[in-house]
């Protein structure tokens, strides 16, 4: 199975949570660039702040074996892990309200937090894998205010 096809089937079980927004794929996999010592690297974007049951649910469900486990620090949530049949998951937690802010701050304020940057890039390269809309938006949000911020 490709690391492709087991992002999607992990979002399968991520969006049975009413909190999540949208889940988005990002990194090697959503370039197309994988190879032998890829992960999958997923952003779920959450409507409201993620319960550690929320968290560590999909990571059961899947028999999991967590390495790292990050509480809510710099406006995110991470954790990563292997599954049973070893495949290693690299997530990242964000608000919608918090990508939102980034944006802004990147695009408008002329911000260069290096953070902030490279998730509005993910947010433009990577896969929508659930919520379409909501990524959508990010995108078109991203892309109004860059638009409209050009001198004329």
């Amino acid at each position: 199975m490709g690391l492709k096809h087991k992002a999607i089937e992990m979002a399968t079980i991520y969006k049975q949570n009413s909190k999540v927004d949208a889940i988005l794929l990002t990194g090697s996999v959503a370039l197309g660039w994988e190879d032998e010592f890829s992960d999958i690297e997923l952003h779920i974007i959450w409507k409201e702040a993620p319960t550690d049951a929320n968290r560590i649910g999909p990571i059961r469900s899947v028999e999991g074996r967590i390495l790292t486990y990050h509480p809510y620090e710099d406006e995110e949530w991470s954790e990563s892990y292997v599954t049973h049949d070893g495949v290693k998951l690299e997530i990242s937690s964000f608000l919608t309200s918090t990508i939102q802010s980034h944006i802004e701050d990147v695009v408008v304020k002329s911000e260069v937090s290096f953070d902030k940057q490279c998730l509005i890039a993910s947010i433009q390269n990577g896969v929508g894998l659930y919520g379409q809309s909501v990524i959508d938006v990010l995108k078109k949000v991203w892309l109004n205010i860059q638009v409209n911020s050009q001198p004329r």
